[in-house]
């Protein structure tokens, strides 16, 4: 398999991961699973920004911080609070699984520059633990019925 293949695949595995849990997230806490997916996939709008952008306007600068974080967190709160609250937490679920890569966030960014890292062993993007948030968070769907599985499927 080509490197380009490879990161496609694994770019597509993480971001459906991060959407997952902050469906799970939003539903559970705040019964609005679509915003919790939202604010989960909303700090990676920088894999959209051009490659000739210069730090922090790349993947895991600017947007991957505490500060765009609330801000954008804000913008939803003044929408409605539950709206609000289920894009934080979505949010903040991305970074706190980013923060287990090595490659870390700048979670203080402007403040302090440094990405914070914490190791666990293991990373939130490997193997063992995304397929741990799938079964948990499939699983959490389905027993509260949350998760419509066709019926051809369960026959």
């Amino acid at each position: 398999m080509s490197e380009l293949a490879a990161y496609l695949g694994f770019l597509a595995i993480a971001l459906a991961t991060h959407a997952l849990i902050g469906y799970t997230l939003g539903q559970f806490l705040f019964d609005r699973p679509w915003v919790g997916l939202v604010g989960a996939l909303a700090a990676d709008i920088d894999l959209l920004f051009p490659a000739m952008l210069e730090w922090p306007f790349v993947h895991r600068g600017i947007t991957h911080t505490l500060l765009v974080g609330g801000v954008a967190t804000a913008v939803v709160l003044a929408r409605e609070r539950r709206l609000g609250l289920a894009f934080g937490v979505g949010y903040a679920s991305q970074l706190l699984i980013d923060t287990t890569t090595p490659k870390g966030v700048p979670h203080l960014y402007p403040f302090v520059e440094t990405s914070f890292y914490v190791d666990l062993g293991t990373t939130g993007h490997s193997p063992g633990p995304t397929a741990a948030f799938w079964v948990i968070c499939l699983g959490l769907l389905w027993y509260y019925d949350h998760l419509s599985i066709p019926d051809r499927l369960v026959r």
